[in-house]
């Protein structure tokens, strides 16, 4: 049977503040005495379990979902549940008192809801909130001394009216943060920014201050020394990145990155990233760290050589993602300043090729793979023997792309002018494929070479043809004699390709060179599709005499194409900048490279939208 008349709780009070109000109106008696009298434990009303709260509900005649938003509700080995919020017991802040004094002395005046009786809030017990909203002050808080302050009986544990006055007056000007309001907005039942809805509130508030507060204390600051004023000035800081969800984290942890290369400091994720990093890796209690630690955990192995199977945040790594000039000479045992020209002159990483790229990092796979062609390279002046060809036609096939270099680049010197001998042999591979083994050669077949003096057509545009489909006859007697074993017929190379001259149609070689961007990039751009599948420059199919459709290009479509676009490193070195810095500049002015399918395709910008 509840106690009459009931006594209104007023807005925000702890458990514990209205039963030290309960115990005077209905026993005249202090609160102690009053559970006393009703045999209900202390520790009870501190920390009710479901079916305390029921009896207290029915004693007190308020409905339980009253009483479940005034305290902390045990749930769990260290958990609590307030408002309906299940979090961590770290979230309260059981083992310290902490009050607004101004709110403490407005309680005492006549008339006040509490009638002149001091008023706990159970908002001021959550380690997140540290400003009163009302006064716009910083709250008083310290380390429980007794068994009053545990209990938070205000008229014990707070001073006088004057002591109150003088802590007011000494109060640290502070507004509530963006966190705390998001706190408070979601356990008055609110929501907000989806990234942190979709966690227990805890761990999202917890992100947000070790995010913010390595940005704005420092990545090694002494977080036992932190003052409140400082957690609360990283609580909110980290909210303005976390409330973009993983994006905005990604772009905090950036920012961070850039800074850290910036300075020219060195080091690893450890270093850069210091408390947010420790709190993630040495997770000595097992704590749930929630979905940043995804977020950290993805960030680092795209920027940081990480090694196969190193523990991060309690996973071992699967794949190396990116290498370092240092890590990339460690696995390769090759020249750090051979694979430092490398990476830049192949266009894996800005900057100068004499310049050490230091902790930068770059494709993992690519730099492995660019480190095995170089390792297996090939002077250009060794390609006439390895494909048995003359030293002209070499040249030809290197000049065009067809064979590529290496690195193309005019800096480009040593190993990187050669070319790779995965690249020479699939080109011979290729080559070869394309004709028929014979006992004998068919009347009228003749090696490329002569074939082209006799069709007078240039031998590269005969390998041309050979290498689309374009020649139903193409033959090889010895597999041995490489280039020179491939035979043609003169009339159908002449036929052929003039006919595919007169339509204006050309192969994919000869558009490699019209286009006049690096063979590599030439490539990329020819085979490029929007999103919706479509070419961004039109391949036309010309059926062989064997019905295979032969793919081929109009010269005039891909000049128009060259005409309207301008590729990233073209535009950067037109300008005198990296592609980098070129390319966050388009990006902050709202200017992106076409959409394409893709990964590997280069960055090509529309001319019309660099002139607006």
């Amino acid at each position: 049977m509840a106690l009459h008349p009931i006594l209104p709780v007023v807005d925000g009070e702890s458990l514990t503040s209205y039963l030290a109000r309960v115990a005077p109106f209905h026993g005249k008696v202090h609160v102690y005495r009053f559970l006393d009298m009703i045999e209900f434990p202390r520790s009870a009303a501190m920390a009710p379990r479901p079916d305390t709260l029921n009896r207290l509900s029915n004693l007190l005649g308020l409905p339980e979902e009253t009483l479940v938003r005034m305290t902390f509700i045990p749930v769990a080995n260290r958990a609590r549940s307030l408002c309906g919020e299940a979090v961590h017991a770290e979230f309260a802040k059981l083992d310290k008192t902490s009050f607004c004094p101004a709110c403490l002395l407005a309680d005492g005046r006549p008339g006040s809801p509490s009638g002149g009786a001091r008023v706990g809030r159970v908002l001021w017990q959550v380690e997140h909130i540290r400003a009163c909203p009302v006064h716009g002050i910083a709250l008083f808080r310290r380390q429980n001394a007794s068994y009053a302050e545990r209990f938070q009986l205000m008229s014990q544990v707070a001073p006088d009216d004057a002591g109150l006055q003088a802590l007011v007056d000494d109060a640290l000007s502070l507004a509530p943060s963006d966190l705390q309001a998001y706190v408070e907005g979601r356990l008055a039942g609110g929501t907000g920014p989806a990234w942190l809805d979709e966690q227990p509130l805890d761990l999202a508030a917890r992100a947000c201050e070790m995010l913010g507060v390595i940005i704005s204390e420092g990545a090694h600051c002494n977080l036992n020394t932190l003052s409140e004023a400082a957690w609360h000035r990283a609580g909110h800081v980290g909210f303005g990145f976390a409330a973009r969800g993983a994006l905005g984290i990604r772009d905090a942890l950036q920012s961070i990155f850039d800074q850290f290369v910036k300075d020219d400091l060195t080091g690893g994720p450890q270093k850069m990233f210091g408390r947010l990093y420790q709190w993630l890796q040495f997770n000595r209690n097992a704590r749930p760290k929630g979905p940043i630690r995804d977020v950290v955990r993805e960030f680092i192995m795209d920027r940081f050589p990480v090694e196969v199977g190193d523990d991060l945040f309690g996973e071992p790594v699967e794949m190396r993602r990116v290498h370092t000039v240092g890590s990339l000479a460690r696995v390769t045992g090759q020249h750090p300043k051979t694979l430092n020209r490398a990476i830049v002159l192949t266009g894996l990483a800005d900057g100068d090729p004499d310049v050490s790229l230091g902790g930068r990092s770059f494709d993992a796979v690519a730099a492995e793979a660019l480190a095995r062609r170089i390792k297996t390279s090939l002077p250009v002046l060794a390609l006439p023997d390895f494909l048995n060809c003359n030293r002209t036609q070499a040249e030809q096939l290197v000049r065009t792309g067809i064979i590529p270099r290496i690195s193309d680049m005019d800096e480009a010197t040593g190993v990187l002018k050669g070319v790779a001998l995965e690249h020479a042999q699939t080109f011979l591979t290729n080559f070869m494929s394309k004709a028929t083994r014979v006992a004998a050669p068919s009347d009228g077949m003749q090696d490329i070479l002569t074939a082209s003096i006799t069709s007078r057509w240039p031998v590269l545009d005969i390998v041309g043809a050979v290498l689309s489909g374009g020649l139903s006859r193409v033959e090889v007697v010895d597999p041995a004699l490489k280039f020179k074993g491939i035979l043609v017929h003169p009339a159908e190379v002449a036929t052929a390709l003039a006919n595919l001259t007169a339509s204006g149609l050309i192969s994919l070689e000869r558009a490699v060179e019209v286009i006049g961007l690096s063979p590599l990039a030439a490539v990329a751009v020819l085979n490029m599709t929007a999103p919706d599948g479509t070419d961004y420059i039109p391949k036309h199919f010309v059926t062989n005499a064997k019905g295979v459709g032969v793919r081929m290009f109009l010269a005039p479509e891909i000049q128009s194409f060259r005409d309207a676009h301008i590729g990233l490193v073209e535009l950067a070195a037109s300008e005198g900048v990296s592609s980098k810095s070129m390319k966050s500049f388009l990006s902050g002015k709202g200017i992106h490279p076409l959409p394409a399918r893709q990964a590997a395709a280069p960055n090509i910008y529309r001319r019309s939208d660099i002139a607006a």
